[in-house]
């Protein structure tokens, strides 16, 4: 009566642990604490079984059952010691897959030993009506393999305790004690096993205590608390990404919003990073690295994509605060993801309209100034040559006085068409007054420019135009040009535009739809 109320009492206490703690499942952890205790709960049940059942079958069975958390159990209570232990960086799949895979080997050999008695070759009955066996030297590697895995986990939490103070460092030497208890019940059940089997023993010398200061450890801490779990599920309403770099750049934590913002950044699939050197997810975040290294706190602006051209190019913004203890160590970074794609979009939007024109979409006087001298100094560092043509619409007042503002628009337009067919790429085009127009040509000598001015004529010539009355009006445009290829001083762009202008102003005394160097 005694022994079975043991076994009661072992198997249910663990069960309502996890229930009390499952509604706190998002806590890191706490899904793996559930784990442990229902392990727990089964060895207890299982040696209920062996107790109360009478065949001899029967009990050979639930032996067997209780194999299984002797074997599971230090596997899961080494990835959560890992967890605790701040060592996340180290649960990797292929790991965790080689863990469960020898565990589930032993146990498999275990329920097939009737075929080839690799694991005991001698059973009997012990006291309470247990089952005894002779171990196999496979038999005892395997029990080591169980005891190692728990001497691992209580070796990193209290290796981590090392470096923490206070309720976090009680904390971990709790779990570190928590995961050594199992390595005394095994010690225990194989040294004095007629001690293990009585009814103080099924409580004493099994998962059970293991299971309970696992979650005093965790609960009297506060790691099940409210405030930890509102604060997690703060971070994962939260509409800014947070990622959180360890000291090697390898990414730790992070919530949706950081998965989704960098999946779109980046062009990257979505998945689990956790581990993964954020070099390797973003070879272009060189300048948030910078910061990461730098510990101290830093606000940079990545652009993604392919420049201001691209339509799918984004921008992030990303707050760096270094995350150092109170004994100086740095455990890493914790980056603040906002995406100011809008924003910057919006700027650029107000830069090409200030430096724009309006009617014709092509650069207007200030636009074009600017970057037609920034483009003579780089050809003069480079030493190429530099041309400059103007162009001035013909009679273009004509057309409004006669046909109205509506018609010179749209002659305006129809003029910019044409010229656009012709001018390279590289070719900066610009509307510097009413009519008239400035054509950029780095590295263009003399002989190029006016080829290039000729093609122009030709095209604006070529070129009709049906106004909204029916009738056809027929463009032509006076051209000027001046190049240089000497060194470039201050004031050259000034002398190689008034050059330019006095080309274009002898082309219209010459009789207009003309070129002239």
């Amino acid at each position: 009566m005694i022994m079975t109320a043991s076994c009661l009492i072992a198997a249910f206490v663990p069960i309502a642990l996890a229930l009390l703690v499952f509604r706190y499942r998002q806590v890191p952890g706490t899904n793996l604490y559930v784990v442990l205790a229902l392990l727990s709960a089964l060895f207890s049940f299982s040696i209920l079984m062996q107790y109360i059942m009478p065949e001899y079958e029967a009990k050979l069975f639930w032996r067997n059952v209780a194999k299984i958390p002797i074997f599971m159990f230090p596997v899961v209570g080494l990835i959560l010691s890992l967890i605790y232990a701040g060592l996340e960086r180290w649960i990797r799949h292929w790991l965790i897959t080689l863990m469960c895979l020898v565990s589930s080997m032993a146990i498999v050999l275990f329920f097939t030993n009737d075929t080839h008695q690799l694991m005991r070759t001698m059973i009997f009955t012990e006291s309470a009506d247990l089952i005894g066996i002779q171990r196999t030297n496979l038999n005892s590697v395997f029990l080591a393999y169980a005891l190692l895995l728990h001497l691992f986990g209580a070796a990193f939490l209290l290796k981590a305790s090392t470096v923490e103070c206070g309720r976090r460092r009680v904390q971990l030497l709790l779990l570190s004690t928590a995961m050594l208890l199992p390595i005394i019940s095994l010690c225990m059940n194989m040294i004095y096993p007629e001690v293990s089997t009585g009814a103080a023993g099924v409580i004493l010398f099994s998962q059970f205590p293991s299971c309970l200061l696992l979650f005093w450890a965790l609960y009297r801490h506060q790691v099940l608390h409210i405030v930890p779990f509102a604060r997690n599920k703060l971070i994962e309403m939260m509409k800014e990404g947070i990622i959180v770099l360890d000291s090697e750049q390898r990414i730790m934590d992070y919530n949706p919003a950081a998965s989704s913002i960098l999946a779109r950044a980046g062009g990257i699939e979505p998945g689990n990073w956790t581990a993964l050197p954020l070099p390797k997810l973003l070879p272009s975040a060189a300048a948030w690295l910078e910061a990461h290294e730098s510990r101290s706190e830093m606000y940079v602006e990545l652009p993604f994509g392919n420049g201001e051209d691209d339509p799918n190019q984004a921008w992030l913004a990303i707050t760096v605060t270094p995350l150092i203890s109170g004994q100086g160590i740095y455990y890493g970074s914790l980056s603040v993801i906002s995406d100011i794609t809008g924003t910057k979009k919006l700027e650029q939007d107000l830069r090409r309209r200030a430096s724009t024109d309006g009617l014709t979409g092509i650069y207007n006087r200030a636009g074009f100034m600017e970057r037609a001298q920034r483009q003579l100094s780089l050809c003069a560092e480079e030493e190429e040559t530099f041309s400059l043509l103007l162009l001035d619409l013909d009679f273009f007042k004509r057309i409004n006085d006669e046909h109205g503002h509506q018609s010179g628009d749209q002659a305006l337009k129809g003029f910019v068409e044409a010229v656009q067919k012709v001018v390279v790429h590289r070719a900066m085009f610009g509307r510097v007054g009413g009519e008239e127009f400035a054509i950029a040509l780095p590295g263009s000598d003399v002989t190029q420019a006016k080829e290039i001015a000729e093609q122009i004529r030709n095209s604006v010539l070529d070129s009709s135009m049906k106004l909204e009355d029916g009738q056809e009006l027929q463009l032509t445009v006076s051209i000027g040009g001046a190049s240089q290829s000497s060194y470039v001083k201050e004031d050259s762009f000034q002398k190689l535009y008034a050059e330019a202008d006095q080309a274009l102003y002898r082309a219209k005394r010459g009789g207009r739809n003309k070129v002239s160097f």
